[in-house]
């Protein structure tokens, strides 16, 4: 059994798409509890009163999970205990080389908008291993495809290691172990 991990900082998204009767509602209960509009989203009492146990059972457009593409985060092969293959995610998108070193492919995110609704980023920026793979075999670093996410919100940037793709298949991630260092909402 081959483990792919990619450690350091990553973001866990979600774009809400919320009517403007719950926007309002949230804003009401924001008032009343002398809180940000932004910090009644991760209080489970508050969004009890706004009718959700929490944050997760928000209408959502989009989610996704990703390791922030930097210097300091790593991504690793294992089989067992050996490690195959480490190198900086950095590596993935950096300008230093004559030619690329590995597969890549770039999305960006997309935000439909309908009306009367409003849209808003949640965002958590977590700590440790941010992803993690399972393969039952593995022919190289040749055969992988990194996938990586690039938005812009309020002059925050993220580029992001959003998935892994082995012979044009997208790999399925497992449980993370990760902790949460900051999280916020932005309004688009």
């Amino acid at each position: 059994m081959f483990v792919i991990n990619v450690f350091g900082l990553g973001v866990l998204y979600r774009v809400l798409e919320l009517p403007t009767s719950l926007v309002t509602r949230i804003e009401q209960v924001a008032h009343d509890a002398k809180m940000t509009f932004s910090d009644v989203f991760f209080d489970f009492e508050l969004m009890e009163r706004c009718g959700f146990f929490s944050f997760m059972d928000l209408p959502v457009q989009t989610e996704g999970i990703g390791c922030m593409i930097h210097k300091d985060n790593l991504f690793e092969i294992r089989k067992e205990r050996k490690k195959l293959n480490r190198f900086s995610l950095d590596d993935l998108v950096s300008e230093n080389y004559l030619f690329p070193m590995y597969h890549t492919k770039s999305d960006e995110l997309e935000v439909r908008r309908s009306e009367g609704f409003h849209y808003f980023f949640l965002y958590q920026v977590i700590k440790g291993r941010v992803l993690k793979y399972l393969l039952d075999s593995f022919q190289g670093i040749d055969t992988l495809e990194f996938v990586s996410t690039k938005f812009s919100i309020e002059n925050q940037s993220f580029e992001l290691l959003t998935g892994v793709n082995l012979d044009g298949e997208c790999l399925v991630t497992e449980a993370d172990d990760s902790v949460v260092v900051e999280q916020r909402v932005l309004k688009l």
